[in-house]
Protein backbone atom coordinates (compact mmCIF):
# COMPACT_ATOMS: atom_id res chain seq x y z
CA UNK A 1 0.00 0.00 0.00
CA UNK A 2 2.49 2.63 0.84
CA UNK A 3 4.50 1.74 -2.59
CA UNK A 4 1.53 2.07 -4.22
CA UNK A 5 1.17 5.80 -2.38
CA UNK A 6 3.95 6.73 -3.18
CA UNK A 7 3.80 6.33 -7.16
CA UNK A 8 0.58 7.85 -6.53
CA UNK A 9 1.95 11.05 -5.57
CA UNK A 10 4.86 10.98 -7.74
CA UNK A 11 3.46 12.91 -10.61
CA UNK A 12 2.42 15.14 -7.97
CA UNK A 13 6.25 15.72 -6.50
CA UNK A 14 6.79 16.37 -9.95
CA UNK A 15 4.63 18.90 -10.87
CA UNK A 16 5.43 20.84 -7.55
CA UNK A 17 9.29 20.81 -8.20
CA UNK A 18 8.68 22.09 -11.64
CA UNK A 19 6.16 25.17 -10.17
CA UNK A 20 9.13 25.50 -7.94
CA UNK A 21 11.80 25.21 -10.71
CA UNK A 22 10.21 28.17 -12.71
CA UNK A 23 9.25 30.39 -9.48
CA UNK A 24 10.60 33.98 -9.21
CA UNK A 25 10.51 36.39 -6.24
CA UNK A 26 11.47 39.84 -6.32
CA UNK A 27 11.75 42.31 -3.66
CA UNK A 28 12.63 45.81 -4.15
CA UNK A 29 15.68 46.67 -1.50
CA UNK A 30 16.05 50.28 -2.67
CA UNK A 31 13.95 51.73 -5.13
CA UNK A 32 15.02 55.68 -4.69
CA UNK A 33 17.77 57.63 -6.46
CA UNK A 34 21.12 59.69 -5.24
CA UNK A 35 19.16 62.25 -3.25
CA UNK A 36 19.06 60.48 0.29
CA UNK A 37 15.32 59.49 1.05
CA UNK A 38 14.90 57.48 4.27
CA UNK A 39 11.75 56.04 2.74
CA UNK A 40 13.94 55.21 -1.15
CA UNK A 41 16.83 53.55 -0.43
CA UNK A 42 19.03 53.83 -3.05
CA UNK A 43 18.86 51.58 -6.26
CA UNK A 44 18.68 47.57 -5.35
CA UNK A 45 16.81 45.00 -6.72
CA UNK A 46 17.20 41.35 -5.15
CA UNK A 47 15.42 37.94 -7.40
CA UNK A 48 15.31 34.91 -5.92
CA UNK A 49 15.38 31.73 -8.15
CA UNK A 50 15.62 28.26 -7.30
CA UNK A 51 16.93 29.51 -3.83
CA UNK A 52 19.98 31.55 -5.23
CA UNK A 53 19.62 35.37 -4.77
CA UNK A 54 20.56 37.39 -7.11
CA UNK A 55 21.24 41.08 -6.44
CA UNK A 56 21.13 43.68 -9.21
CA UNK A 57 22.66 46.99 -7.91
CA UNK A 58 24.02 47.69 -4.84
CA UNK A 59 22.58 51.59 -3.45
CA UNK A 60 22.76 53.15 -0.99
CA UNK A 61 21.09 51.03 2.85
CA UNK A 62 21.33 48.18 0.72
CA UNK A 63 22.47 45.61 3.93
CA UNK A 64 19.73 47.22 6.13
CA UNK A 65 16.87 46.45 3.58
CA UNK A 66 18.55 42.85 3.31
CA UNK A 67 18.04 42.78 6.58
CA UNK A 68 14.04 43.99 6.91
CA UNK A 69 14.00 41.60 4.32
CA UNK A 70 14.87 38.27 6.03
CA UNK A 71 17.80 37.72 3.51
CA UNK A 72 20.53 36.41 5.27
CA UNK A 73 23.95 38.79 3.86
CA UNK A 74 25.94 35.61 3.86
CA UNK A 75 23.63 34.11 0.62
CA UNK A 76 24.55 37.34 -1.63
CA UNK A 77 27.21 36.07 -3.54
CA UNK A 78 26.23 37.22 -7.20
CA UNK A 79 26.24 40.56 -7.79
CA UNK A 80 25.09 42.43 -11.01
CA UNK A 81 25.78 46.28 -11.76
CA UNK A 82 23.39 47.78 -14.63
CA UNK A 83 25.88 50.84 -14.72
CA UNK A 84 28.47 52.77 -12.16
CA UNK A 85 26.58 55.61 -11.04
CA UNK A 86 27.71 56.03 -7.76
CA UNK A 87 23.79 55.75 -6.37
CA UNK A 88 24.26 52.03 -7.81
CA UNK A 89 27.32 51.21 -6.23
CA UNK A 90 27.90 52.89 -3.23
CA UNK A 91 26.34 49.88 -0.78
CA UNK A 92 28.84 47.79 -2.24
CA UNK A 93 31.58 48.20 0.39
CA UNK A 94 29.53 47.73 3.02
CA UNK A 95 27.88 44.20 1.42
CA UNK A 96 31.32 42.85 0.44
CA UNK A 97 33.03 43.73 4.15
CA UNK A 98 29.60 42.94 6.08
CA UNK A 99 28.64 40.01 3.92
CA UNK A 100 31.89 38.56 5.15
CA UNK A 101 31.80 39.57 8.63
CA UNK A 102 28.16 37.48 8.77
CA UNK A 103 30.12 34.38 7.47
CA UNK A 104 29.72 34.61 3.32
CA UNK A 105 31.76 31.18 2.12
CA UNK A 106 32.87 33.00 -0.92
CA UNK A 107 34.50 35.82 -2.23
CA UNK A 108 31.44 38.47 -3.44
CA UNK A 109 31.31 37.72 -7.25
CA UNK A 110 30.03 41.30 -9.39
CA UNK A 111 29.39 41.64 -13.31
CA UNK A 112 29.10 44.48 -14.37
CA UNK A 113 30.46 46.98 -17.63
CA UNK A 114 33.99 48.33 -18.49
CA UNK A 115 35.37 49.42 -15.16
CA UNK A 116 33.73 47.14 -12.58
CA UNK A 117 37.17 44.89 -12.37
CA UNK A 118 38.56 48.63 -11.34
CA UNK A 119 35.86 49.32 -9.02
CA UNK A 120 35.97 45.94 -7.21
CA UNK A 121 40.17 45.75 -6.87
CA UNK A 122 40.34 49.15 -5.14
CA UNK A 123 37.33 48.54 -2.58
CA UNK A 124 39.67 45.75 -1.57
CA UNK A 125 42.68 47.97 -1.44
CA UNK A 126 40.64 50.72 0.23
CA UNK A 127 39.63 48.07 2.96
CA UNK A 128 42.88 46.16 3.54
CA UNK A 129 43.55 46.94 6.88
CA UNK A 130 40.02 45.88 8.05
CA UNK A 131 40.04 43.30 6.63
CA UNK A 132 43.80 42.15 8.17
CA UNK A 133 42.15 43.01 11.62
CA UNK A 134 39.16 40.75 11.30
CA UNK A 135 41.07 37.64 9.40
CA UNK A 136 44.04 37.98 12.05
CA UNK A 137 41.54 38.49 15.41
CA UNK A 138 38.05 36.67 14.71
CA UNK A 139 39.71 33.68 12.12
CA UNK A 140 37.84 35.29 9.23
CA UNK A 141 39.10 33.56 5.93
CA UNK A 142 40.55 36.94 4.29
CA UNK A 143 39.91 35.10 1.13
CA UNK A 144 35.81 35.06 1.72
CA UNK A 145 36.59 39.32 1.87
CA UNK A 146 37.27 39.65 -1.79
CA UNK A 147 35.68 40.86 -4.90
CA UNK A 148 35.83 38.52 -7.96
CA UNK A 149 35.04 40.97 -11.10
CA UNK A 150 33.65 40.00 -14.14
CA UNK A 151 33.25 42.44 -16.66
CA UNK A 152 30.26 42.22 -19.80
CA UNK A 153 32.01 41.95 -22.75
CA UNK A 154 28.86 43.10 -25.63
CA UNK A 155 25.34 43.66 -25.23
CA UNK A 156 23.11 40.14 -25.50
CA UNK A 157 26.16 38.56 -23.16
CA UNK A 158 24.12 35.43 -21.31
CA UNK A 159 26.26 36.19 -18.00
CA UNK A 160 24.81 33.53 -15.64
CA UNK A 161 23.56 30.10 -17.21
CA UNK A 162 23.43 27.80 -14.24
CA UNK A 163 20.73 25.31 -12.54
CA UNK A 164 17.82 26.24 -14.73
CA UNK A 165 18.49 29.67 -14.52
CA UNK A 166 19.69 32.23 -17.52
CA UNK A 167 20.65 36.05 -16.89
CA UNK A 168 21.52 37.85 -20.16
CA UNK A 169 22.80 41.32 -20.28
CA UNK A 170 21.13 43.66 -22.93
CA UNK A 171 22.60 47.32 -23.86
CA UNK A 172 20.28 50.44 -22.74
CA UNK A 173 19.85 54.03 -23.40
CA UNK A 174 22.03 56.04 -20.78
CA UNK A 175 23.96 57.97 -22.68
CA UNK A 176 26.58 59.89 -22.15
CA UNK A 177 26.99 56.96 -19.50
CA UNK A 178 27.89 54.07 -21.72
CA UNK A 179 27.96 51.03 -21.65
CA UNK A 180 24.80 50.86 -19.04
CA UNK A 181 22.97 47.42 -19.42
CA UNK A 182 19.19 46.07 -18.52
CA UNK A 183 19.17 42.55 -17.33
CA UNK A 184 17.25 39.68 -18.05
CA UNK A 185 16.17 36.42 -15.84
CA UNK A 186 14.59 33.30 -17.10
CA UNK A 187 13.86 30.10 -15.12
CA UNK A 188 11.28 27.82 -16.42
CA UNK A 189 8.83 29.50 -17.88
CA UNK A 190 8.90 32.91 -16.24
CA UNK A 191 10.64 35.82 -16.93
CA UNK A 192 11.62 39.12 -15.76
CA UNK A 193 13.41 42.24 -17.22
CA UNK A 194 15.14 45.08 -15.24
CA UNK A 195 15.69 48.12 -17.54
CA UNK A 196 18.36 49.56 -15.58
CA UNK A 197 18.71 53.71 -15.66
CA UNK A 198 17.77 53.93 -19.37
CA UNK A 199 15.40 56.99 -21.49
CA UNK A 200 13.65 54.98 -24.40
CA UNK A 201 15.47 52.44 -25.46
CA UNK A 202 14.19 50.08 -28.32
CA UNK A 203 16.82 47.45 -27.60
CA UNK A 204 15.17 47.05 -24.13
CA UNK A 205 12.20 46.68 -25.48
CA UNK A 206 13.58 43.84 -28.05
CA UNK A 207 14.59 41.67 -25.10
CA UNK A 208 11.41 42.69 -23.05
CA UNK A 209 9.21 41.31 -25.79
CA UNK A 210 5.90 39.26 -23.47
CA UNK A 211 8.09 39.33 -20.24
CA UNK A 212 5.77 38.35 -17.29
CA UNK A 213 7.32 41.18 -14.97
CA UNK A 214 8.92 44.31 -15.95
CA UNK A 215 10.98 46.07 -13.42
CA UNK A 216 11.50 49.76 -14.84
CA UNK A 217 12.89 52.94 -14.21
CA UNK A 218 10.78 56.07 -14.06
CA UNK A 219 11.34 60.24 -13.69
CA UNK A 220 9.35 63.08 -14.00
CA UNK A 221 9.58 66.92 -13.33
CA UNK A 222 7.25 70.04 -13.52
CA UNK A 223 7.58 71.20 -16.67
CA UNK A 224 8.52 75.03 -15.48
CA UNK A 225 11.24 73.40 -13.55
CA UNK A 226 12.51 71.51 -16.57
CA UNK A 227 12.37 75.32 -18.39
CA UNK A 228 14.33 77.31 -15.67
CA UNK A 229 16.78 74.42 -14.98
CA UNK A 230 19.35 73.48 -17.89
CA UNK A 231 20.99 70.81 -15.63
CA UNK A 232 17.39 69.49 -14.80
CA UNK A 233 16.63 68.95 -18.44
CA UNK A 234 20.13 67.18 -19.05
CA UNK A 235 18.60 64.99 -16.27
CA UNK A 236 15.53 64.12 -17.70
CA UNK A 237 17.03 63.65 -21.06
CA UNK A 238 18.79 59.89 -20.26
CA UNK A 239 15.74 58.93 -17.59
CA UNK A 240 12.03 57.99 -18.95
CA UNK A 241 9.51 59.97 -18.82
CA UNK A 242 5.63 58.68 -18.29
CA UNK A 243 4.64 59.28 -21.85
CA UNK A 244 7.69 56.97 -22.64
CA UNK A 245 7.00 54.25 -20.24
CA UNK A 246 3.49 53.89 -21.42
CA UNK A 247 4.94 53.62 -25.22
CA UNK A 248 7.34 51.08 -23.48
CA UNK A 249 4.83 48.99 -22.26
CA UNK A 250 2.17 49.25 -24.88
CA UNK A 251 5.33 47.37 -27.08
CA UNK A 252 6.30 44.65 -24.61
CA UNK A 253 2.95 44.14 -23.71
CA UNK A 254 4.19 42.57 -19.65
CA UNK A 255 1.88 40.73 -17.63
CA UNK A 256 3.13 43.56 -15.00
CA UNK A 257 5.21 46.68 -14.56
CA UNK A 258 7.03 47.39 -11.52
CA UNK A 259 7.92 51.34 -11.35
CA UNK A 260 11.51 52.22 -9.56
CA UNK A 261 14.32 54.21 -9.66
CA UNK A 262 11.39 57.22 -8.81
CA UNK A 263 13.11 60.31 -9.79
CA UNK A 264 10.39 62.71 -9.03
CA UNK A 265 10.15 67.01 -9.35
CA UNK A 266 7.55 69.66 -8.15
CA UNK A 267 5.15 66.52 -9.15
CA UNK A 268 3.72 63.22 -7.17
CA UNK A 269 3.69 59.72 -7.57
CA UNK A 270 -0.47 60.11 -8.33
CA UNK A 271 0.14 62.24 -10.86
CA UNK A 272 3.01 59.93 -13.13
CA UNK A 273 0.18 57.56 -12.50
CA UNK A 274 -2.52 59.47 -13.51
CA UNK A 275 -0.40 60.24 -16.97
CA UNK A 276 0.54 56.66 -17.29
CA UNK A 277 -2.98 55.31 -17.39
CA UNK A 278 -3.86 57.71 -20.14
CA UNK A 279 -1.98 56.21 -22.67
CA UNK A 280 -1.42 52.49 -21.41
CA UNK A 281 -4.28 49.87 -20.37
CA UNK A 282 -2.00 47.24 -18.30
CA UNK A 283 -1.16 46.05 -14.81
CA UNK A 284 1.27 48.85 -13.75
CA UNK A 285 2.39 49.48 -10.05
CA UNK A 286 5.23 52.34 -8.38
CA UNK A 287 7.37 50.49 -5.89
CA UNK A 288 8.34 51.21 -2.23
CA UNK A 289 10.97 49.82 -0.41
CA UNK A 290 9.89 46.54 0.40
CA UNK A 291 7.73 45.29 -1.95
CA UNK A 292 7.81 41.88 -2.30
CA UNK A 293 6.31 40.19 -5.95
CA UNK A 294 5.92 36.57 -6.65
CA UNK A 295 6.16 35.91 -10.19
CA UNK A 296 4.99 32.19 -11.33
CA UNK A 297 1.67 31.53 -13.42
CA UNK A 298 0.30 34.35 -11.51
CA UNK A 299 1.71 37.33 -10.35
CA UNK A 300 1.48 38.27 -6.59
CA UNK A 301 2.23 41.91 -4.84
CA UNK A 302 3.25 41.58 -1.82
CA UNK A 303 3.15 45.28 0.44
CA UNK A 304 6.33 46.16 2.28
CA UNK A 305 5.05 45.31 5.75
CA UNK A 306 4.27 42.19 5.01
CA UNK A 307 6.20 39.78 7.02
CA UNK A 308 9.23 38.20 4.87
CA UNK A 309 9.11 34.09 6.29
CA UNK A 310 12.35 32.60 5.58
Amino acid sequence: MRLLNFFFLLPLVFASNTVLAGYLEVTFLGTGTPQPDIDRFGPATMVEANGRYFLFDTGRGVTIRLKQAGIPLSKIEHVFLTHLHSDHVSGLADLMLTGWIWQRQNPLTITGPKGTQALGHHLEQAHQADIAYRSANTRLDAEHAKIKSHEIKKGGEVVYDNDGIKITAFLVNHYPVEPAYGYKIESGEQSIVISGDTSYSENLILHAKETDLLIHEIADAEQQLITNNPRLKRVMAYHTTPEQAASILNQVNPKQAIFTHVLLFGIDEQQVSKKIKNLYRGKFHIANDLLRVGVGKEIRLYPENSRIMR
